[in-house]
């Protein structure tokens, strides 16, 4: 159980872990959106799997958007 925890807690905190990754993601879809919309997490899941990126930061970030999609927030507000 408390590994559980500890689990949910570092996904929680993925973006003040990883704010510069994150960022390098959001600007890249700012710049394919060019702000037509708000950006969504789906784009961040999305943008990662088009350009097939394989690595265990990425996982995580996919990890954390699902995480946020789950209870509720649709937009990324960062």
């Amino acid at each position: 159980m408390s590994q559980r925890i500890m689990r949910n807690e570092e996904i929680k905190d993925f973006p003040k872990k990883n704010s510069s990754f994150l960022k390098e993601i959001i600007d890249r879809l700012n710049n394919i959106i060019q702000g037509k919309r708000k950006l969504m997490y789906s784009d961040i899941i999305n943008l990662i799997a088009r350009e097939g990126i394989k690595d265990e930061l990425s996982n995580n970030l996919i990890i954390w958007c699902n995480y946020k999609i789950r209870f509720g927030d649709i937009f990324i507000e960062i």
